[in-house]
C-alpha cells in the first residue's frame, strides 16, 4: 500500500507581510548562518508596536481561549526561518515551534502581535527524526511588553491516555488561509478532536477538525501552510505542536508531535528547565472537555493570595498592619532534624528544602511558635505558584489543599474531598468531581495543620480519616503538623511518614529573620519617612541582639523573633525597657491572646484566664526550682495542681486537676512533654521567670540569697531582683554582697560568682538605694579582669557598666586577655568595639581566635576595619557567614584560613580569596557552588580546600588550576562528579565520607565513580557501613598510598576485611561501635584509636 506524502505546513516567506500594524522589516536581509543559532549583526530592532487583534472566524472560538485571552492569545507567535511558521511563547523569550520551519542555514526571527517587533532568535534545541519535529528558540530580547509577560500564567502540559477521543481541542497559528490585504498575517483557530489511537506509533497526535475544511490553494498547496509550530491545546493544557497537514484527508486533519513524546527527550527538557527554572511536568488529561482548568487557575491565584502574607498572633499593636507582612520576603527556611537516627547514629538534619527532598509524606513536630503553620503557608504558596526550588521539584505541579484542623473540628464529621474547600472556609465552589480528580491523578498536596488543636478524644478519628484518604488516593503528598507530644512517636509510620522536628534558630537565622522582617515591613510601608525609620530600627535591633543575651535566649524561634521585631517597631525603636517586661509580654501572648486571635475553642473543655494560668504556672515553676529539677513527672504536677485548686474555686474543682494540666500543656505554649510521662517548660527562661516571681510573692528572700552560689539559680536571682519591690530588692542585694564577703579566700571562685551576680542583677533594678548600688559596683570593680570564659560570661551579665572597668591588653596573661575579649563581645556596642581595637595586635593565638569569632557581634565593616585589618591571621580561621562580611574581607591584609558559610556568590568568594590569599578555604552549605571554575578563573592558589554540604557541586576539574595538595569532601551528593578529581595531579591528601553503596566490590564504601588518584599519599575516610566490605581494590585507585585513616560507623553488624591492605605502610583505625568486626588487621601496621565525634 502506498502513502501520499503529508504536506509540511510552512509557507515560503517571500512575499509574506506581517499583519497590519506590525513593524515592517522591508529591506532587511540578514546573512544566513547554520541552525546553531549564530546570526550576523542586524540593524537595531524597532520599538514595540501594538496592532488590532483579529481571530479567524472559520473555526469558531474556544471557551478557554476567550476566558484566558491574556494567557494564550498574547503568546501566539509567527516564526520566520527557511519558511514562515507559527510558535508559542513558553516565556517572554523562549519559543516552541516546529523544527522544519527553521531550515539548516537560516537566521530565524519571531514576532508576536502587539509585541516588540520581529526579534532574531538562536536555536537552543532542535529535534531529530526520532525525537520529534519540534524546536526551542531563545529570542535576543523579550518578544512582548513587560506587562504582557507578567500576565503569563504558568505553563501547563498535558498528555492523552487511552483511546477515547479528546473533544474541544484547538490550535492557533498563522496559516495561509487567514492572509489578508496583501498577504498580511492573521491568526486562525483550528478546532477539533484528538484521536489518540491515530498516529500513536509515531508519537504524534491527529487532530480532526470540526466543520467544513478549507479549500486547496490555487497552486495546489495546503491552505494550512504557515501553521507548522502552532500549539495544540486542550483547555489550558498545551499537548502538542502542529507539524503537517495530513495527506489524504482533504485538509480536515492536522498532525502534531505530542508534548508527552518531547517530555521524554533529555535535550528538550533540560533546555526548558534551565530557561524556565523549573522542570517540565505532564498531566494526564481526562477524555472529556477540560472544564476545570479555569477553576484551577482561579483557585491557585486565590491560594497564593490567601496564604501570601504572614500574621503573628497575640500582640497588642497600635496599628494592625504591623502584624502582617508578605510571605515571600519574610519566610526563613529553618532546620529540621529527623525523629530517628540516621547513618552512623547521627540524626538527619538540614534545612526544609533539603530534608524534604523526595519525601512525599511527612509528620512535622514543632513547639508553639516554632514555625509549623508558617511552613504550611510556604508550601501552599509555592505549590499554588508552581515555584518550588529544585530540591522540592517532586512537589511541583501539585494543587495545595490547606486543612486547618482547628477549623475542621467544628463540624460533626471530618470532610470528604468534595467538602475540603467549604469545610476550610474557602469561598470558591469547585466543579463537581474536581477535588476527586486532582487526588486521583496524584496531583494533590494535603497540608493538614495542627493535630494538637483537635480535642484529644478526636485525634484517633483524625488519624483514621487521614489513613482512609491515603488508601483512597495513594499518590497524594501529605504534610501533617503537630506539637511534639500531641501524638505518639510513629503515629503515622506504617504509612511511610517521615517524622521531623523543627530545631531552634541559630544566631545566623535570627539575623536573617530580623532582616527579612524589616524588608517585609518596608514592602507594605508607603511613605519614605516610615521606610527610613524601619532602616534605623533594623540597624538598632541587629546591634542590640548580639549584646543582649537575654533577648538572644528568647529569639530562638520565629514567633519570639517576630515578637521582638514587632514590639521594637511599635515602640518606635525601643523594646520594653527591661528583659522582665519582654518576658511578661511573651507570656501574655502565649497564654491567652494567641489562641483567642486564632479563634480556637479550648479542646480541653475549659477556659483559664491569664491570671489563673500564670498563678498555676508560677507555682509549678517554683516547686520545680525548689526540688532542683528541670523536668517533672506529669502525675506529680497534676497532684500539685489539685492542691492549688481549692484556693481557686473560680478556675476548677480539685478533681479537674488533670484537665487543667492538659489545658496548660496543650494550650499555654509554655509547657511541653519530652516524653509521655514527663513535662518541662518550653524554655528554661520561663521556668526561672515564673519561679522567681513565686519566690518573691512568698517572701522567700533568704532562700533566694542562700542559693546564689549555685549556677542553676543565677537567672532566678537576677529575675527575683526584677520582680521585687524597692525594699525587697535592697534587702536581697545586700544579702548577696554580705554572702560574697563571707566566703573564705580559699573559695575565691564562689565569692567572684556571688559578687558578679549582684552586679549583673542591677540591670533589673528599676530603682535602688544609692548606697546599695555603690557597694555592689565596688565589689565588681575588684573582680576585673576576668580570668576565664566562665568569669567573662558572668561579668557580661552586669552589662555596659563593666566596659569602663575592663583593662587594655598590657600586663595581662593570654588567658586573661582572651577572657576580656569574650566579655566585650558578649556585652557588645561601640564602646566594646573600641576596646577590642586595642587587642587587635595581640600576638597570642587564643586571643586572636576570640577576636575572629566576635565578628558576628558587631557592625561588619567597622569591625573588619578596626579589628580584623590590624590582626595577624596565621593559625586563625576567619568565619564569613554573610554577603556583608564577604564584601568586607578585603579590609584584612591576609587571612590564612577562611570558612565561607551559606549561599554566597562563588565569584565573590573567589575574588575575596584572591585578595586575602589564604592557604586553606572551607565552603560550608553552599548550594550556589557548582564547580571550582570561579576560583580557577580568579587565578587563586590554595594548599587545601574543604567542601562541606555543598550538594550542587558537579565538577571538580577546575581544582587542577588551584594547585591543591589537600581536599576534603563531606556530605557530598553527586558521585559522578568525583571523576573530575583525576585532574588534580598535585593532590596528596584526600578526606572523604561515604556509605558502602558502591556497586564495585573491594572498594570499602567508596563510590565506583572515584577515578585513579596516583598522587594521593594520605587518605582519610569516614565510612558509614550498611553491609560487609573489604579493601581488595583500593590499591587500584590509590597506588601511592602511604597513610590510611579509617573512621568506621555502623548501626548494624558488619564485617570489614582489611587483609588486602598490607601494602599500605600505616593504617589508623577508629570504629564507633562493637557492631563493626575488623578482619585481617593483625596482618597490618594498624594503630587503633578511640572514635571521634562525627563531624556531620
Amino acid at each position: 500500500m502506498s502513502y501520499q506524502p503529508s504536506v509540511r505546513l510552512n509557507q515560503d516567506r517571500e512575499g509574506v507581510s506581517p499583519p497590519h500594524g506590525w513593524m515592517s522589516w522591508t529591506g532587511v536581509s540578514p546573512n544566513r548562518n547554520r541552525i546553531t543559532g549564530r546570526v550576523s549583526q542586524m540593524r537595531p530592532r524597532p520599538q514595540c508596536a501594538v496592532i488590532p487583534w483579529r481571530l479567524g472566524n472559520g473555526g469558531g472560538s474556544s471557551p478557554a481561549l476567550i476566558r484566558g485571552q491574556g494567557v494564550i492569545k498574547d503568546r501566539i507567535a509567527a516564526v520566520f526561518g527557511a519558511a514562515q511558521g507559527s510558535g508559542y511563547l513558553l516565556s517572554a523569550r523562549l519559543v516552541l515551534t516546529a523544527r522544519h520551519v527553521l531550515g539548516d542555514d537560516e537566521v530565524t526571527t519571531v514576532a508576536v502581535p502587539g509585541g516588540c517587533g520581529r526579534i532574531r532568535c538562536r536555536t537552543l534545541w532542535a529535534g531529530n527524526a526520532e525525537e520529534g519535529d519540534a524546536a526551542l528558540l531563545l529570542a535576543d530580547t523579550d518578544l512582548v511588553r513587560p506587562e504582557t509577560a507578567e500576565a503569563f500564567q504558568p505553563n501547563r502540559f498535558g498528555r492523552v491516555d487511552g483511546l477515547t477521543p479528546l473533544l474541544d481541542c484547538y490550535s492557533l497559528g498563522f496559516p495561509h488561509i487567514q492572509r489578508y490585504a496583501g498577504l498580511k498575517l492573521d491568526v486562525e483557530q483550528f478546532l477539533g478532536t484528538i484521536k489518540p489511537g491515530s498516529g500513536s506509533v509515531r508519537g504524534e497526535y491527529v487532530v480532526e477538525g470540526t466543520g467544513t475544511p478549507p479549500a486547496v490553494r490555487e497552486d495546489g498547496t495546503s491552505p494550512w501552510a504557515g501553521m507548522s509550530g502552532a500549539p495544540v491545546f486542550s483547555g489550558r493544557h498545551l499537548i502538542g505542536v502542529v507539524t503537517k497537514d495530513a495527506a489524504g484527508w482533504q485538509h480536515g486533519r492536522l498532525n502534531a508531535v505530542s508534548l508527552h513524546k518531547l517530555s521524554g527527550v533529555a535535550g528538550f527538557t533540560n533546555v526548558y528547565h534551565v530557561n524556565l527554572g523549573r522542570p517540565l511536568r505532564i498531566t494526564t488529561l481526562r477524555q472529556t472537555p477540560d472544564n476545570s482548568a479555569e477553576f484551577e487557575d482561579r483557585y491557585r491565584a486565590y491560594m497564593a493570595d490567601m496564604f501570601g502574607e504572614l500574621r503573628i498572633f497575640g500582640l497588642d499593636f497600635s496599628r494592625s498592619e504591623h502584624a502582617e507582612w508578605p510571605l515571600d520576603s519574610a519566610y526563613l527556611s529553618l532546620e529540621l532534624v529527623h525523629g530517628d537516627e540516621g547513618e552512623g547514629g547521627v540524626p538527619e538534619r538540614g534545612r526544609v528544602d533539603s530534608v524534604l527532598r523526595d519525601r512525599r509524606r511527612v509528620l512535622l513536630r514543632g513547639a508553639a511558635g516554632s514555625g509549623k503553620t508558617t511552613l504550611v503557608q510556604w508550601l501552599a504558596v509555592n505549590a499554588a505558584r508552581d515555584s518550588f526550588p529544585d530540591q522540592l521539584a517532586h512537589l511541583g505541579g501539585r494543587v495545595p489543599v490547606v486543612l486547618p484542623l482547628r477549623t475542621l473540628v467544628r463540624g460533626s464529621a471530618l470532610p470528604t474531598p468534595a467538602e475540603f474547600l467549604s469545610a476550610a472556609g474557602h469561598p470558591l465552589n469547585p466543579p463537581e468531581g474536581w477535588m476527586d480528580g486532582v487526588l486521583t491523578d496524584g496531583r494533590g498536596l494535603l497540608l493538614v495543620d495542627g493535630v494538637d488543636e483537635m480535642p484529644e478524644a478526636d485525634r484517633a478519628r483524625t488519624k483514621e480519616w487521614l489513613l482512609k484518604l491515603l488508601a483512597a488516593y495513594p499518590r497524594t503528598a501529605v504534610v501533617v503538623t503537630t506539637r511534639p507530644t500531641a501524638v505518639d512517636d510513629g503515629w503515622l509510620s506504617r504509612k511511610d511518614f517521615a517524622e521531623f522536628q523543627l530545631l531552634p534558630m541559630n544566631q545566623r537565622d535570627v539575623t536573617a529573620f530580623v532582616r527579612r522582617w524589616h524588608n517585609a515591613a518596608r514592602s507594605i510601608t508607603p511613605g519614605l519617612p516610615e521606610r527610613a525609620e524601619l532602616d534605623a530600627y533594623e540597624a538598632q535591633l541587629l546591634a542590640t541582639l548580639p549584646r543582649k543575651q537575654d533577648l538572644a535566649r528568647l529569639a530562638t524561634n520565629p514567633l519570639m523573633c517576630a515578637m521582638i521585631c514587632a514590639l521594637h517597631r511599635d515602640r518606635r525603636g525601643f523594646l520594653p525597657d527591661s528583659r522582665m517586661k519582654l518576658y511578661g509580654a511573651a507570656l501574655t501572648m502565649l497564654l491567652v491572646r494567641r489562641d483567642h486571635e486564632r479563634a480556637i475553642v479550648a479542646p480541653e473543655g475549659l477556659t483559664l484566664s491569664e491570671e489563673a494560668q500564670q498563678k498555676i504556672l508560677q507555682e509549678i515553676a517554683y516547686w520545680m526550682v525548689r526540688n532542683e529539677i528541670a523536668e517533672a513527672e506529669q502525675e506529680d504536677v497534676v497532684g500539685l495542681i489539685s492542691r492549688l485548686l481549692p484556693a481557686m474555686p473560680q478556675v476548677a474543682l480539685p478533681e479537674d486537676a488533670r484537665r487543667v494540666f492538659r489545658f496548660l500543656l496543650h494550650r499555654s505554649g509554655v509547657l511541653r512533654a519530652p516524653t509521655t510521662s514527663t513535662m518541662d517548660f518550653i524554655h528554661r527562661t520561663f521556668l526561672d521567670y515564673l519561679g522567681a516571681r513565686a519566690a518573691i510573692e512568698a517572701q522567700d528572700i533568704n532562700m533566694i540569697a542562700s542559693h546564689a552560689h549555685e549556677p542553676q539559680w543565677e537567672d532566678i536571682v537576677r529575675m527575683a531582683v526584677g520582680h521585687a519591690r524597692d525594699g525587697e530588692r535592697a534587702i536581697l542585694l545586700n544579702q548577696l554582697v554580705a554572702r560574697g564577703d563571707a566566703v573564705p579566700e580559699s573559695s575565691h571562685a564562689v565569692r567572684v560568682r556571688i559578687h558578679l551576680l549582684a552586679a549583673a542583677s542591677m540591670e533589673h533594678a528599676t530603682s535602688l538605694d544609692p548606697e546599695v548600688r555603690r557597694e555592689v559596683e565596688r565589689r565588681a570593680a575588684a573582680l576585673i579582669p576576668p580570668r576565664n570564659g566562665d568569669e567573662a560570661q558572668r561579668l557580661s551579665y552586669a552589662g555596659a557598666l563593666v566596659l569602663d572597668l575592663l583593662p587594655g591588653p598590657d600586663g595581662l596573661s593570654d588567658e586573661e586577655a582572651a577572657a576580656v575579649v569574650v566579655t566585650a563581645r558578649l556585652i557588645g556596642g561601640d564602646h566594646a568595639l573600641q576596646l577590642l581595637h586595642e587587642y587587635a595586635r595581640h600576638p597570642a593565638l587564643v586571643v586572636r581566635a576570640e577576636l575572629a569569632s566576635a565578628w558576628d557581634a558587631f557592625d561588619t565593616v567597622s569591625y573588619a576595619r578596626l579589628v580584623l585589618a590590624r590582626m595577624e591571621s596565621d593559625g586563625v580561621t576567619i568565619p564569613v557567614n554573610s554577603a556583608e562580611q564577604l564584601a568586607s574581607l578585603h579590609l584584612m591584609r591576609r587571612a590564612s584560613d577562611v570558612t565561607f558559610e551559606g549561599d554566597l556568590s562563588p565569584e565573590a568568594m573567589a575574588s575575596a580569596v584572591r585578595t586575602v590569599r589564604p592557604d586553606w578555604v572551607t565552603v560550608f552549605r553552599n548550594n550556589r557552588l557548582r564547580s571550582l571554575s570561579a576560583f580557577a578563573e580568579s587565578s587563586v592558589s590554595l594548599i587545601g580546600l574543604s567542601l562541606v554540604s555543598c550538594h550542587e557541586v558537579n565538577d571538580y576539574r577546575a581544582g587542577a588550576d588551584l594547585g591543591l595538595a589537600e581536599v576534603t569532601l563531606h556530605d557530598w551528593r553527586q558521585s559522578g562528579a568525583l571523576s573530575g578529581l583525576a585532574a588534580l595531579t598535585n593532590l596528596r591528601t584526600l578526606t572523604l565520607d561515604a556509605t558502602n553503596d558502591s556497586s564495585e566490590p573491594g572498594m570499602l564504601a567508596l563510590p565506583s565513580t572515584l577515578p585513579v588518584l596516583r598522587s594521593v599519599t594520605q587518605l582519610n575516610l569516614l565510612l558509614r557501613l550498611e553491609r560487609d566490605t573489604d579493601a581488595g581494590r583500593l590499591q587500584d585507585v590509590f597506588p601511592s598510598l602511604r597513610l590510611l585513616i579509617l573512621d568506621l560507623r555502623s548501626d548494624t553488624p558488619v564485617v570489614v576485611d582489611l587483609s588486602e591492605l598490607a601494602w599500605v605502610p600505616q593504617v589508623v583505625l577508629r570504629a564507633n561501635s562493637d557492631l563493626i568486626r575488623i578482619k585481617g588487621d593483625e596482618l597490618l601496621s594498624v594503630r587503633h584509636v578511640p572514635p571521634v565525634k562525627d563531624p556531620s
